[in-house]
Formats: structure tokens, sequence, C-alpha cells
């Protein structure tokens, strides 16, 4: 398989603008929306669309709000919460006149596209959603644990000497030990920008990412599953957490037309 240059390119939508990368080839197959996960960027689905491409979709990402190259509002209670990655999805969806289309998302960005499939029918075709943030039913989330997810985010280190030691720092932590070389570099070259002093400096910020982590279970997602009327495959790894993997079993139960993937 040959590499896939992407195009970038910006779109106003919410109010905002939205950075988003392309890849395509032929596109014969028509376009996939692929939403990325808190503190991330469109730049790290590059092996997943090069794929997609050499198949013949149209493989197309975005920047969430206050990550990658797209406008980053100040942190607020407002800003950050939930419903606005929602309402950004279906303004960047309205902006590029795409509907009906498949959707991949991963993290909070898959729980972003399973709110906006159950209260806007007929804007995906399908869905594959890898570990979903969404809160089963009357479950109360973990307050403290919430809390110093998103303490821990705040506190994240912004500024390195180099790209190569954003890549050591990355691959030394649990979360970051089994990505690919790949990632790890894709992350580290499009997910910080060089400051004028030589300094790597990663684009989103640690108040917004904490700020996100906040707001985790800020949607009732769970209650509005059941109104989704298309396929949807729900994805969970051999390693993923008790929870995540909990949860991902109930969506895919909850949902009409659903079924669960263990990734090995």
């Amino acid at each position: 398989m040959r590499p896939v240059t992407p195009e970038s390119a910006f779109v106003e939508a919410n109010g905002l603008r939205l950075h988003y990368l392309r890849w395509r080839e032929g596109g014969e197959r028509g376009p996939i929306v692929l939403n990325h996960a808190t503190g991330f960027l469109a730049a790290l689905w590059q092996p997943i669309a090069e794929r997609l491409a050499s198949a013949g979709y149209e493989a197309i990402a975005y920047d969430a709000r206050g990550h990658g190259d797209s406008d980053k509002p100040e942190p607020t209670d407002e800003n950050y919460h939930w419903q606005r990655f929602v309402d950004d999805l279906d303004a960047f969806l309205a902006a590029l006149n795409l509907h009906d289309i498949p959707f991949v998302g991963h993290s909070m960005g898959a729980a972003d596209g399973l709110y906006l499939a159950g209260t806007r029918p007929g804007v995906f075709s399908r869905m594959a959603v890898i570990e979903p943030i969404v809160m089963p039913g009357s479950f109360q989330p973990d307050e403290t644990r919430r809390n110093d997810m998103a303490a821990s985010a705040r506190r994240r280190r912004m500024s390195f000497d180099s790209r190569e030691e954003v890549i050591d720092q990355y691959r030394s932590r649990p979360t970051f030990q089994r990505w690919t070389e790949e990632s790890l570099r894709l992350y580290a070259e499009h997910g910080a920008d060089e400051a004028e002093d030589g300094t790597i400096r990663l684009k989103c910020p640690a108040e917004v990412e904490g700020d996100i982590f906040s707001h985790s279970g800020s949607l009732d997602i769970w209650d509005v599953l059941p109104q989704i009327d298309v396929p949807i495959l729900v994805m969970a790894g051999e390693h993923t957490e008790c929870f995540l993997d909990m949860v991902a079993q109930g969506v895919a139960q909850r949902v009409p037309n659903g079924r669960l993937l263990k990734v090995r």
C-alpha cells in the first residue's frame, strides 16, 4: 500500500474555524468521517485513513475545538461541555454537505457521534465506535476519579526540547506504551508546534484537556442509544480497562443493531 498524502483545509462551522484533513485516491465508495479522542487530532488517523483511501473511500477527519490547528476557545464550562462537540460535528458535516455516510469515532469522538446519531436520524449510514465514553443508565461516575483525571491533564507537560523528547516521554507512559512508532511520530509531528525559542509545544492546551475530562458524562448518551437506527460495530481492545470494556458491551446491547468486536 503506497502512502496517501492528505489534503489540509479549514471550514467555518458552529462559529469556529475547524481544520480538517482529507485522504482520497479514487473516492468511488464515497466519504467516511473519522472523529478523534480527547487530546488527539485528525492526523493520528493517518494509518487507518490511508487504508480506507486505498479501499476507495474518501476519509475525512477534523481537529476538534481546542485541538490541533482548529480554533481554541477559552476554557469555560460552556465552551468545552460535550454538547459543544456534538454541535461542532453536526455543523462540520453540514458545512461539507455530508449526510448518510459511514462514521468512525474513538472515545469522546465516538460518544459525540452516538449522541448525534440518536438525535439526528439520517446523518450516518453505519458506525464503528472504539471504546465510547458513555455512562450507562443510572450509573453515577466516580467524581474523585474524574476530578483526578482532569487535574492530571491540567498538569500535563506542554513544552519539550525536541520532537524526539516528545516521543520518548509519551512512549514511557503506560497509556501509550502499546502505540506504534508511526503513531507516536505522527503525534509529535502534527500535535506540536515549534515555538520562537526552538522548543516544541503541544497544540492542545492542558487546561482545555482538563476541562473536557471534567465534563465527561455531561450528556445523556445512554438514553438516546435505542433511537439509533443504523448498524453499529462497537470495538474494545484486549487491554481495555474493565469499565470501558463494560461500557462497550452495554452500548452494543442497547443499540437496536449493534455488534461487539474484541480486538486482540
